[in-house]
């Protein structure tokens, strides 16, 4: 049977190096690497069976996000994750997806322990369905976690700005109703496809129902930028979709909201792009 492999992602060389020399006397095949870009980089490439995740990774991307990315993603279904911090406040949202909450400083002994029971465990990885069956776009509840991250992390990076949309799509000179169920499954289906390759990996883009569709995009230099995406998006999507020997077209309206001081909570920026959408389809 082949050992354990292990990846552990902190960007203190010292303490990894500490936990890698650890689980190499036990046996494990250990892989670290020291960013949040690196990590994102070997995970698209195989899924280890045990993550060692540290939270605070720099100002790229932190630890929630990489924890996220796993937890939606079916292919990690079988990894357990262990969240390692020095800050047990900074856990608090993520502690229902993680495994395994250890905090520094961590002895040798407990080190081997812990992990030694969480592999042995008979009790399945922790995982939520974020996803929605149809597109494997992420749902609402992911995208409105995701939001609140990313409205905590501007309360404490003045720097960091990010913007919401949401668009709604129809088919335009066609009547839904006389379409085959099948056929504005594969509709839908294209434009979720459509969707995957317009944004960036750290974007998130989800199906709040039917037709309507929303995305957050963190990061972003300046407010510009939110305008950019929409006209990526709108080009993208309006673009025919062929299904057989037909052509459909689709027209798509935008909302949009960009962080500001003004808003007191996610939600209410969520609510300020949904405003802009009723004035965007308003005749």
């Amino acid at each position: 049977m082949d050992s354990p492999q292990v990846l552990i992602i902190d960007d203190d060389k010292d303490v990894s190096e500490y936990y890698g020399s650890v689980l190499k006397l036990m046996s494990f095949q250990v892989e670290m690497v020291k960013s949040a870009k690196e990590a994102l980089s070997r995970l698209s490439g195989s899924a280890p069976d045990l993550i060692l995740l540290d939270m605070n990774l720099g100002m790229e991307i932190g630890g929630e996000d990489i924890l996220y990315q796993i937890r939606s993603n079916p292919r990690f279904d079988q990894t357990r994750v262990v969240v390692v911090t020095g800050y047990p406040a900074t856990v608090m949202m993520v502690t229902n997806l993680a495994d395994l909450i250890l905090i520094k400083p961590i002895s040798v002994d407990l080190l081997q322990t812990l992990v030694t029971r969480i592999l042995a465990s008979a009790i399945e990885p922790k995982r939520f369905t974020f996803r929605d069956p149809v597109t494997m776009l992420f749902n609402k509840e992911f995208f409105f976690t995701r939001l609140e991250l990313a409205f905590e992390r501007a309360r404490r990076r003045h720097d960091f700005l990010f913007a919401v949309l949401i668009f709604e799509i129809q088919l335009a000179m066609q009547d839904e109703m006389l379409l085959q169920p099948d056929v504005l499954e594969r509709i839908i289906f294209e434009v979720a496809e459509r969707l995957k390759g317009s944004v960036r990996p750290t974007d998130t883009v989800a199906r709040v129902s039917g037709w309507k569709f929303v995305s957050l995009h963190e990061d972003l230099t300046k407010r510009e930028d939110a305008e950019i995406i929409v006209d990526r998006i709108y080009k993208l999507l309006t673009e025919p979709i062929r299904i057989g020997d037909k052509q459909y077209h689709l027209d798509v309206r935008f909302g949009r909201a960009t962080q500001s001081p003004r808003f007191k909570n996610p939600v209410d920026l969520f609510v300020a792009a949904e405003q802009d959408l009723a004035r965007a389809i308003e005749p």
